[in-house]
C-alpha cells in the first residue's frame, strides 16, 4: 500500500472546502485496471490520510528524464492504457483536469496507473445538464489554451489536449510547449501545428503524428473526444 499525507493546514482553504470534498466523493467509485486502486480516507487530527494501491516503479516523468524518450511502440502501449482510463472516467461523467507525467504511475508488471484526484470534477449536475468548468486547475504546461485564456471549458475537452502533451513528452522527451512565459505560450499553442522536432517527426509514422495533431487541436470543436483518440488507427491492435 501507499499513503498520500494532506495536512489541511498547510493546504489552501480552496483546496479544503472545493477540492477535497469532491476527491472524497469520487474516489470510492473508481475501480479501472489503469486507475490506481483507493482502499480507505480518514482524517486523523489535521491530516487527511490516503490509503491507496502501490505503484513501485515510481512516476512517468522520472521514468522519462532516466529515458530521454520512449520508443514509439512503449508510448503507444502506455498511452492506449491511460486513455482507456480516462475513457472510463469521462463515461462515468468525471473529468480529471490534472493529467501529467507526474499523476502516471508505472506497475512492478509495466502497467500504467493514474492517479491524484484533487482537481478531478463531475461534468454534469444533478439534472444530467453540462457543466463547464471555469477554475484554473492543473499545470500550465499540460493546460489547453482556452483554460489559459479563462474561458469557461468543458472539462473532458481539457483532459484530452493533457493527454496530446502526455504523449509527446512520452515521444520526444520535451516539453510541447514553454511555459516560462503563458502568454506567448498561448499564442504558440493557437498555432495550427504543434512542431515536431526534427529529429523525431523523421522517425515517427504518419498515424502517430497525425494523432497527436488531432489532440493537440486548439479549436476545441474539432480536438478529437477521447471516444476518437481510443478509436484512432494508432491505437488499433494493442494487445
Amino acid at each position: 500500500m501507499a499513503v498520500k499525507i494532506i495536512n489541511k493546514k498547510l493546504a489552501s482553504e480552496d483546496f479544503v472546502t472545493r477540492f477535497l470534498p469532491r476527491e472524497r466523493d469520487i474516489l470510492p467509485q473508481l475501480h479501472h485496471p489503469h486507475i490506481i486502486q483507493f482502499h480507505k480516507m480518514f482524517d486523523h487530527h489535521d491530516n487527511v490520510f490516503v490509503i491507496m494501491e502501490l505503484a513501485e516503479r515510481g512516476d512517468l516523468l522520472d521514468y522519462i528524464r532516466r529515458h530521454q524518450n520512449l520508443s514509439e511502440d512503449q508510448a503507444r502501449r502506455y498511452f492506449y492504457q491511460l486513455v482507456s482510463a480516462v475513457q472510463y472516467l469521462h463515461a462515468l461523467q468525471i473529468a480529471h483536469r490534472d493529467l501529467k507525467c507526474d499523476n502516471i504511475l508505472l506497475t512492478r508488471d509495466d502497467k500504467v496507473k493514474l492517479s491524484d484526484f484533487g482537481f478531478s470534477r463531475r461534468c454534469v449536475d444533478t439534472a444530467g445538464k453540462r457543466i463547464l468548468s471555469e477554475t484554473y486547475c492543473g499545470s500550465a504546461a499540460y493546460a489547453a489554451p482556452e483554460v489559459l485564456q479563462g474561458i469557461p471549458y468543458n472539462p473532458k475537452m481539457y483532459d484530452v489536449w493533457s493527454l496530446g502533451c502526455i504523449l509527446f513528452i512520452m515521444l520526444t522527451g520535451t516539453m510541447p510547449f514553454d511555459d516560462s512565459n503563458v502568454k506567448k505560450m498561448v499564442k504558440t499553442q493557437l498555432q495550427k501545428r504543434i512542431r515536431l522536432p526534427a529529429g523525431i517527426a523523421f522517425i515517427l509514422t504518419k498515424e502517430c503524428e497525425e494523432l497527436l495533431h488531432r489532440i493537440l487541436q486548439p479549436d476545441v470543436t474539432k480536438r478529437a473526444t477521447v471516444d476518437q483518440v481510443l478509436r484512432h488507427s494508432w491505437l488499433q491492435g494493442i494487445i
